[in-house]
């Protein structure tokens, strides 16, 4: 039957996820093919979001070092050197003597060294560290947020436009559909065996699949640029997309594993418990600062000093002192008003590790329902459009031979091409939920590793 090559053609195009590589001389030189790993690795070179959390976290280790440092003693050196000239009365005037004065000058020099020890300040130096390092560990897991975020992002910009290629692959099939429909209308009316209706319909059939045809064009255009946005590329010359390697998003989709796995790989989640740990800390730092604090200090001077004329004592002179003091703040409002922020603040940090629990958990529950819904769903289109593409070869064969009318063959190539999208958006839906759900359970960024 001459409508058999329509039915192979529509299995291939259910068959395929996106079309041939173009030929390299219809291919612009600069024009680059990129893998769906090799996509997610490009979308992970430090973007500005995780470039800006990165620059977080070295401030955050800057902060541990400046906590650290009230353990190390402090040493101070100091010298003053000065010239002195003096001038002033020795004895009044009399009748017989002028007055004296007494003038002179002198050359000082002088340095002192102090040493300060902090001994014992009873957890108040190991709470500020302790809270530094908590800090620094949940800005690292927002760091790991924000390249998760970057990956799904380019994931999802990736796989739709896989799925914009297998579109336009599917409509460019109905086009070459309607176009036989044509010729077979025109060879009807030719010979008379029905009216220039026919031939009229299936021209305005054909020109409106191929304006579905642009129409999928120009989105597969916006969605490519988009794209090479998501990996850092320059959009003039975006990129083309490969064939994703077998079983690469075949997971399993149980809510309760998806879950426990969530719970256990995400980084916001991890991040909530360091801010716990983090409010901790402070809590511990607020009720230590009441606490006394032993500090040992030693100062050590030395002094020389040469008159240079006039009267006065020269030479050398040392000195040396040190002791060990204990510093309490027996009573101050402010330090018990910290300590209830303090407390306040663990309480708000454990609630909001709750809520980051319940909000991963449900994300990823989500996921897997929506990944096995869409495995129903492909497997319900494709069943649906092995039907189609064989009503639709029965129905152009029927109105070759003259025994159905156009009208059969139009609402045939319509189911038709109405199934084979469906497939498509099935497809996509679930290679899409499977990224969300890779996602979801943290395993997206095991695939760049």
């Amino acid at each position: 039957m001459t409508s058999r090559p329509y039915l192979r053609l529509a299995a291939l195009a259910l068959a395929l996820l996106v079309p041939a590589p173009a030929s390299a001389q219809g291919r612009p030189a600069d024009e680059r093919t990129v893998s769906f790993v090799e996509a997610l690795r490009l979308a992970v070179r430090q973007p500005p979001t995780v470039r800006a959390a990165l620059s977080r976290v070295a401030t955050a280790n800057a902060q541990i070092e400046q906590a650290r440092a009230a353990w190390l003693p402090t040493v101070g050196l100091s010298s003053s050197p000065s010239i002195s000239f003096s001038d002033r009365p020795f004895l009044p005037a009399t009748n017989t003597t002028p007055a004296q004065r007494v003038q002179g000058s002198s050359v000082n020099i002088d340095a002192t060294a102090s040493v300060r020890w902090n001994l014992h300040d009873f957890g108040r130096t190991s709470a500020n560290v302790r809270s530094a390092e908590r800090s620094r560990d949940a800005l690292r897991e927002d760091a790991r947020a924000a390249s998760l975020q970057a990956l799904s992002n380019a994931a999802t910009q990736y796989l739709t436009v896989l799925g914009d290629l297998e579109a336009i692959e599917t409509t460019r099939v109905t086009v070459t559909q309607r176009e036989a429909r044509l010729r077979i209308a025109q060879g009807r009316v030719e010979v008379g065996a029905t009216g220039p209706n026919d031939a009229v319909r299936a021209q305005v059939d054909l020109d409106a699949g191929r304006l579905d045809l642009t129409v999928a064009e120009a989105r597969l255009a916006s969605d490519r640029a988009a794209l090479t946005a998501a990996l850092g590329l320059d959009p003039i010359a975006p990129v083309q997309v490969a064939r994703l390697p077998d079983n690469l998003l075949d997971l399993e989709d149980d809510p309760a594993v998806a879950a426990r796995e969530a719970v256990l790989a995400r980084p916001e989640f991890a991040a909530a418990r360091y801010r716990v740990a983090q409010a901790e800390a402070q809590a511990e730092l607020a009720r230590a600062n009441r606490r006394p604090a032993l500090t040992a200090s030693a100062n050590a001077s030395v002094g020389f000093n040469e008159v240079l004329a006039g009267r006065g004592l020269g030479g050398i002179s040392e000195n040396l002192s040190g002791g060990v003091g204990l510093s309490w703040q027996l009573f101050d409002s402010t330090l018990a008003a910290a300590a209830t922020t303090a407390d306040t603040a663990v309480v708000t940090a454990r609630e909001n590790l709750l809520a980051q629990s319940l909000a991963v958990r449900t994300a990823a529950v989500q996921a897997a329902v929506s990944s096995r819904s869409a495995r129903a769903q492909v497997e319900q289109s494709e069943r649906l459009a092995v039907g189609t593409a064989a009503n639709l070869e029965l129905a152009t064969g029927r109105y070759q031979g003259g025994a159905a009318p156009l009208l059969e063959v139009v609402d045939a190539q319509a189911a038709d091409a109405s199934a084979r999208i469906s497939v498509v958006r099935a497809r996509l839906n679930l290679a899409l939920s499977r990224a969300q759900l890779l996602a979801a359970t943290g395993r997206l960024e095991r695939l760049v590793d």
